[in-house]
């Protein structure tokens, strides 16, 4: 039995960065970029009104008050989709949210502080101001988002909707990203009864396989391979052959504890394979199990319980994932926990918890049971 630590470094110094290739922006959520992203355009492209009003240029209105108020004729309107118009000086211009601001004017009046203006009343030939415009109101400046060349996403990111919306702003219709492993998932257990069947006595259904494909495509893994197997050697035998043969990544659940039914470590060698760890010092998945198969291929056999399911997910599949799409390391960060937890000896103990932030803005855990 080794440490987790240790398993975790078996786990990285195994798991190589896949080739990486282009996909189109809508096909990259949940995708880990294989690269830096650059901007291709200024983000904004050009300076453009906040919010529907008048453009006008502050210094035009610095001695506007209630009793001497500022009247600036309207020359036009500004209106998105359109290229800027060039103001003459002393002129204001009616602007909706998007337009470029014509050039010579650098703050925008909301309609509502107009004096003149009515709610669906005829447009106006001219503004009245009770207050002087600040530069820069209600404007959004050229590249103040983005400048054209800036870095918008770091090599292995996991992308996101909102990353995409950013990305397609600046002008990239698609993204360079890590390959996702082909995956496998095997549930092992004679006791399982298979999917709209009828629980005939002595069975329960399949909680574990319906986990692990929701996970992996959260995680951005397509195309996973599901199968189930009872608890025979020839069977399991089978079964691993055949996934070894189209996937570079295979999870089992059950079969890997000291029963005599748990058969999965001694099928995994009668196959060729290479057992990297078996059982590591946690709680609960104490029994899970590391695996080389021929052909550079690898095998987590994880226990059937589905609880040390989710911990060997959590814990050992997805940092191997991680590595595999070229992520960072994830870093633990300490938390305070509110209650007295009882030790486990030398056993590493992966608990359920709720997590808030206290006034303090510190990290706070109350364990939870089961």
């Amino acid at each position: 039995m080794i440490s987790y630590q240790e398993a975790l470094g078996i786990i990285l110094a195994e798991s190589a960065v896949l080739a990486r290739h282009s996909v189109p922006l809508h096909e990259a959520a949940g995708r880990v970029s294989a690269e830096a992203l650059f901007a291709r355009l200024d983000v904004p492209a050009f300076a453009n009104a906040a919010m529907d009003g008048y453009a006008v240029a502050s210094g035009d209105t610095l001695r506007a008050s209630e009793n001497q108020p500022v009247i600036l004729p309207v020359a036009g309107t500004a209106v998105a989709g359109l290229a800027p118009p060039q103001a003459t000086p002393g002129s204001a211009w009616e602007i909706m949210t998007g337009a470029p601001v014509p050039a010579g004017l650098d703050a925008v009046v909301p309609v509502e502080r107009i004096a003149d203006h009515v709610p669906g009343g005829p447009a106006l030939t001219s503004i009245r101001l009770l207050q002087p415009a600040q530069p820069g109101q209600n404007v959004r400046l050229m590249s103040e988002d983005f400048r054209r060349g800036e870095r918008v996403i770091d090599a292995g990111t996991r992308l996101a909707p909102h990353h995409l919306m950013g990305l397609a702003a600046c002008g990239l219709d698609e993204a360079s990203v890590c390959a996702t492993p082909r995956m496998a998932i095997l549930t092992t257990g004679s006791e399982l009864a298979t999917s709209g069947s009828e629980l005939q006595n002595g069975q329960i259904r399949d909680a574990n396989g319906p986990y692990l494909r929701a996970l992996l495509a959260q995680l951005g893994i397509a195309g996973i391979t599901r199968s189930t197997a009872a608890d025979s050697a020839a069977a399991l035998r089978d079964e691993l052959r055949a996934l070894t043969d189209s996937c570079e990544l295979i999870l089992t659940t059950g079969g890997v504890s000291a029963g005599r039914l748990d058969l999965i470590p001694d099928v995994v060698r009668s196959l060729g394979g290479e057992i990297l760890f078996h059982k590591v010092a946690i709680r609960p998945g104490k029994p899970i199990l590391y695996a080389r198969l021929p052909g550079g291929k690898h095998l987590f056999g994880l226990p059937g319980n589905p609880l040390a399911v989710a911990v060997g997910m959590r814990f050992f599949v997805i940092p191997a994932l991680r590595a595999m799409q070229g992520m960072a390391a994830e870093v633990f960060r300490p938390a305070i926990c509110d209650e007295a937890v009882r030790s486990r000896g030398k056993l590493r103990f992966f608990a359920k918890a709720h997590r808030t932030v206290d006034t303090e803005a510190r990290s706070r855990v109350r364990i939870l049971p089961g």
